[in-house]
């Protein structure tokens, strides 16, 4: 971490910070058993995004408004990176035992900087391939170490595959447009519009039949609520996606590989759970990927030129590959999230 520069361990700092607060989650989407889930997700959304619409008047912060080609990126994330992810992660877990479903999960960083490669037409360096790869066993092995093992189901592999898909969708549907938007606006409008599409989509099951849209939460619930809402939402997709501005989309992915391993932390320190051998060793091994992944390439010595025949110049180094070029985004409006810290 000693390589890295001040906005990458910023970066760095704002990734973990997130990563620790969903782990926490954990034992919060647990007491929502039997709780509405559209309903509840859509009061989730909706109110994570009017609170920090609010913090950004009142800081007199203004919001850039989206063009159309943005709005559409917007829609995406808001369907695939919130409300479908966090609504089937629920679903998996219902479904499946949490162990088995983080073994998916923890896939994610792997699939990101593939999926990143592909849409930029480039090659993700070996090194970052290499940290993704050893974040991802170390996922599995802290998963299938737990001690309730794996216990696979159909239902529950095409649940958790879905989530996984907006796990991977919240970091590449926002790259886009987060260079002229910013993390806070991105959070904004993908929050309100996530919120009203599962509102809408509560209102159309009620009306066949299904579940209620709202009913009162027990005192556990709503506290359940509150810290999906305030902690899980509003600070950890602005802290995110302020990660993503920082550190690019392959680096920054690999931090979702602790995810389960957090995830694991929190089941344990509950009560529910226990850390064994093998969890540990994955958890260890996670912790040697995000380092590798966040480390630089070697420099060159000077004097040396590339294959291009050039000298590399002063300070130049390789930078991770992201879903849009040009100069480094500038510095977007941020609460103070930075950890003193995961899609849904």
């Amino acid at each position: 971490m000693s390589t890295l520069n001040k906005r990458e361990r910023t970066g760095a700092g704002l990734a973990g910070g997130s990563v620790l607060l969903v782990g926490g989650s954990v034992a919060a989407s647990s007491m929502l058993n039997g709780y509405p889930v559209l309903g509840g997700q859509a009061v989730r959304y909706l109110a994570a995004g009017l609170l920090l619409a609010a913090w950004a008047r009142l800081q007199h912060k203004p919001l850039p408004r989206p063009t159309g080609r943005e709005w559409a990126w917007l829609a995406a994330l808001a369907v695939i990176g919130l409300a479908g992810c966090s609504v089937l992660m629920i679903q998996a877990t219902r479904a499946a035992d949490p162990a088995s479903v983080g073994v998916i999960i923890g896939a994610a960083p792997l699939v990101i900087i593939i999926a990143a490669a592909i849409t930029a037409r480039t090659r993700p360096t070996r090194r970052v391939l290499l940290a993704a790869a050893v974040v991802t066993a170390g996922s599995a092995a802290a998963q299938l170490g737990g001690a309730t093992g794996p216990a696979f189901s159909a239902a529950g592999l095409a649940w958790s595959a879905g989530a996984l898909a907006g796990v991977v969708g919240t970091s590449l549907l926002a790259a886009p447009v987060l260079p002229r938007l910013g993390a806070l606006a991105v959070t904004v409008y993908a929050c309100g519009l996530a919120g009203l599409l599962l509102l809408a989509a509560a209102a159309v099951a009620r009306s066949a039949g299904g579940p209620p849209i709202l009913r009162p939460p027990t005192p556990a619930q709503l506290t359940a609520l509150a810290y999906l809402t305030i902690a899980v939402t509003a600070l950890v997709f602005i802290a995110w996606y302020g990660a993503l501005e920082r550190l690019g989309v392959d680096r920054t992915g690999l931090f979702n590989g602790l995810i389960p391993v957090t995830s694991l932390a929190a089941v344990a320190l509950t009560g529910t759970g226990a850390i064994t051998p093998l969890g540990l060793l994955g958890a260890l091994s996670v912790l040697a990927g995000v380092i590798l992944g966040l480390s630089r390439a070697p420099q060159a010595p000077a004097g040396t030129v590339n294959q291009a025949g050039q000298r590399p110049q002063p300070g130049a180094e390789t930078t991770p590959i992201s879903l849009h070029s040009g100069p480094a985004p500038a510095q977007s409006a941020m609460i103070a999230t930075t950890p003193q810290k995961a899609a849904a």
